[in-house]
């Protein structure tokens, strides 16, 4: 999907952290374009204990205080850093986002198929313009389920015409 424009938009990266095990490529990709945005806002998931994540799916990392929620890429000063329980963002957090006004929000992250899709469908129900940066998107569930996340995404938040 095309990005329209940089300086003057949002960036969200989405769970790029350390226990994810991100691939090199994908993090200097995202530090290279985090450049080109005014504004950035990083999530990070935390995994509380008696979460769906933990009886349902059986995930234990990622716990509150342990070192996978460490970010694999260093937020500067003014950043946003939104710690999520879900595959997407808190009413709270979607109503900060949409007070900045952003005319157009990318996101780009781990996972593709799971909280990447999640952030997005949070943005747009609230009303917020969202595209997403394919080439720094990932899956540690593998290429296939990142492709079938890609299609649902091409299709759900197509770009804008003209």
């Amino acid at each position: 999907m095309k990005r329209v424009s940089g300086k003057g938009d949002v960036l969200i990266v989405v769970d790029v952290q350390k226990a994810f095990s991100a691939p090199p490529k994908l993090i200097d990709g995202i530090q290279r374009c985090a450049k080109n945005y005014k504004r950035k806002i990083f999530t990070r998931f935390e995994n509380r204990p008696g979460s769906l994540f933990r009886t349902r799916l059986k995930q234990h990392c990622c716990g509150p205080g342990t070192p996978d929620l460490a970010l694999a890429i260093q937020p500067e000063k003014g950043d946003w850093v939104l710690t999520k329980n879900g595959y997407g963002l808190t009413a709270r957090d979607v109503k900060r986002i949409k007070a900045l006004r952003p005319k157009r929000v990318t996101v780009c992250g781990i996972d593709t198929d799971a909280c990447v899709l999640g952030v997005m469908f949070s943005l747009f129900d609230a009303g917020i313009d969202c595209c997403v940066k394919q080439d720094l998107c990932w899956s540690s569930s593998g290429k296939h389920l990142h492709q079938a996340a890609m299609k649902i995404i091409e299709q759900q938040f197509p770009p804008p015409k003209g």
